[in-house]
């Protein structure tokens, strides 16, 4: 029945999931419409009381933000759906495991296939071995293994020779040999085979086999590890069960920390990656296992952009209109659908700039001072695990700085425009603003104090922070000390800085202003003929939109004196600034958290310009529906799921975008 609707699918929309995806969110909707007035609505937020004329040109604290039942009904909606098409077809929960290394050098196995002899295919995957069982170095890799056939065991022919390949991905070795006994020979103690098949392609089907000599048998690591999970050998694999792009680094460190293993590729911070680690060790070692927390992050990241939006937009139309365009933004789904570090890192991003917003929203004046202390531990809190995922949300902390040094100067200046106040003119107050006043010439105290505790929310925090995220890891064979973390960080340091690698999908910040230069992450053509393939960049709407929207939201930072204008542009600038400086080899992903607050320039020019457009509510739906359009139009694109070659050609608008 499935297979029937993904090919009408395939057939009508050139995307073989798009009608089981429709009638699955049509259903969530269904039944969350059911459920709307169940909804909870928060009621109004009490405004502070108004102060006497003197005292006017404060800024008072925003109200908290309250959702009615339609704002709950539409964050659900989205993040339902998105997380649908999210979750759907993310990865296999069953990949082989069980991995054998040589104990001698050079080592031989002989397998024997006792019913059916010829095959045409030799299918090898390997994972890592047990790095604890050398003193330096890892166990891992095909390393020119030597296959060997024979019919009597006497005369041996050469095979083939299993090299090169990935972690975590099938690598088919093809040909046509008849032999009853295969001999496997390593050379090199740091090979690994987590499991070998010998592939019948006419039939389909995997041939039996079984180990006839193995002289390490009561080993740790016996041939039979090779052959013992041949049901879960895919014959016809994708994205869904093998490895790609940089989940040949990401998931291999995950198991190390999830497994207790001396770690390999360590040249980020490891909070990320133990996320990724936690999941496995739940759920096993499968795509779906590591690629599970930068989903689930990737729909946390709706609510807080919504709840952000709410701060710095007063009309929730816009809110409801910002999200919507964050579910329909392809890097956002392309980057949460795999084992990679930036859904987590730009997660923690939002949720600090979501508390500096807050504080900046805060008043000394209509606050107690302890709650604008706790808003900025928290938002130090955020700042902390951001950076203790990945470095680039050092680029976003010096945002929140201006943020922060920001407000503070603009209180310094309510402080020094009220103490010139004359005295007869405070006499005549009412006691609320005389109460105001009061707190008002306590600023220099409240100054000294915020800048005390700001220096441990970040500053020490985060360094205590970044160490105790390396305490489950065992990143180093010296152990956790301090030194070890030191020395640790200099060498990603070093890592990254003396970078000199290519890449043909490479791109530069000019480029992903324009979404000129895609990367390209997977491609493969599966025995029915159908395509999937998988390229990260940004939906062409909100690409162009935003284009046009940031001198917009620049003219209402400078003519309108938005303190909103200028917190998005403090957010964009702050993440995308620095790349312009580095010439090392980058990516487009690597613009991911400029994008969120491309959208939320785009939001912040639509409302800028609503009172001179013509149905300005028209404009908005329409763009959204525009920009939903076109993600539904390139869904294939940008998850795997199954379309045709000449399609994916159609979908390269321009010479710079290959799909495949």
């Amino acid at each position: 029945m499935l297979e029937s609707i993904r090919s009408i699918s395939l057939s009508i929309f050139q995307n073989s999931e798009l009608l089981i995806l429709l009638f699955l969110s049509a259903l969530i909707l269904f039944v969350l419409h059911g459920l709307k007035p169940f909804l909870k609505e928060d009621p109004p937020s009490p405004k502070a009381p108004p102060l006497s004329e003197p005292l006017s040109f404060l800024r008072r604290s925003k109200p908290k933000v309250s959702w009615s039942k339609h704002d709950r009904y539409v964050l659900y909606a989205v993040m339902l759906v998105y997380g649908l098409i999210s979750f759907y077809q993310l990865g296999s929960t069953s990949m082989p495991v069980t991995t054998w290394q040589p104990v001698a050098t050079p080592q031989s196995v002989i397998f024997e296939l006792p019913g059916e002899t010829a095959f045409d295919r030799v299918v090898g995957f390997y994972g890592e071995g047990d790095n604890n069982s050398r003193e330096s170095g890892y166990q891992l890799g095909f390393h020119d293994i030597v296959l060997e056939g024979s019919s009597d065991l006497n005369t041996w022919e050469p095979l083939t020779v299993l090299s090169e390949g990935s972690i975590y991905r099938y690598l088919s070795f093809n040909g046509y040999w008849d032999y009853r006994y295969i001999r496997l020979t390593s050379k090199d103690d740091s090979d690994t085979i987590t499991e070998l098949a010998f592939v019948s392609s006419w039939q389909n089907k995997i041939l039996p086999v079984k180990v006839y000599e193995d002289a390490q048998k009561d080993s740790a690591y016996p041939a039979e590890r090779m052959i013992d999970e041949q049901d879960k050998v895919v014959l016809d694999p994708t994205y869904y069960h093998e490895s790609y792009f940089d989940e040949v680094y990401h998931p291999r460190n995950a198991w190390e920390i999830a497994n207790g293993q001396a770690m390999y590729s360590t040249v980020h911070p490891l909070l990320g990656t133990e996320f990724i680690a936690l999941s496995i060790r739940l759920f096993g070692m499968n795509p779906f296992a590591w690629r599970l927390p930068g989903a689930l992050f990737g729909v946390a990241m709706l609510a807080v952009l919504f709840h952000i939006l709410c701060l710095l937009f007063e009309d929730h139309r816009y809110a409801r209109f910002g999200v919507i365009l964050f579910a329909v933004e392809f890097m956002h789904l392309t980057t949460s659908r795999i084992a990679t570090l930036e859904p987590m890192s730009v997660f923690f991003i939002l949720l600090m700039f979501d508390r500096m917003i807050q504080y900046c929203q805060m008043s000394f004046y209509d606050h107690s001072f302890r709650d604008t202390i706790l808003i900025l531990l928290r938002c130090g809190i955020d700042m902390s695990l951001a950076i203790a995922v990945k470095w680039t949300a050092c680029y976003s902390a010096v945002g929140l700085a201006i943020l922060f040094f920001a407000t503070l100067f603009i209180r310094a200046r309510e402080y020094r425009k009220a103490i010139e106040l004359p005295v007869e003119t405070t006499a005549y107050m009412d006691e609320h603003s005389k109460a105001v006043f009061r707190t008002i010439q306590r600023y220099p105290e409240y100054l000294l104090k915020t800048l005390l505790w700001a220096v441990l929310f970040f500053i020490l925090l985060p360094l205590v922070i970044y160490y105790l995220a390396y305490l489950p890891a065992p990143f180093s064979r010296s152990g956790h000390s301090i030194n070890a973390v030191v020395d640790q960080t200099l060498y990603m340091y070093r890592y990254h800085i003396n970078l000199e690698a290519t890449h043909p999908y490479q791109s530069t910040w000019k480029q992903w202003l324009i979404d000129e230069r895609p990367i390209w992450y997977y491609g493969r053509m599966d025995q029915h003929g159908i395509y999937h393939t998988i390229a990260c960049f940004t939906n062409p709407v909100i690409s162009l939109a935003g284009l046009l929207a940031l001198p917009v939201t620049v003219y209402r930072m400078i003519r309108r004196r938005s303190f909103t204008a200028f917190i998005i542009l403090v957010g964009f600038c702050t993440a995308l600034a620095p790349w312009m400086l580095v010439d090392r080899c980058v990516f487009a992903y690597h613009f991911y958290p400029s994008s969120v607050f491309l959208i939320l320039a785009i939001v912040c020019a639509f409302e800028t310009l609503s009172a001179t457009l013509p149905k300005p509510d028209w404009w908005r739906n329409g763009f959204a529906l525009l920009a939903a359009a076109v993600f539904v139009i390139y869904l294939p694109v940008l998850t795997g799921f199954g379309t045709r070659l000449d399609y994916v050609h159609l979908l390269e608008l321009i010479p710079s975008w290959y799909f495949g």
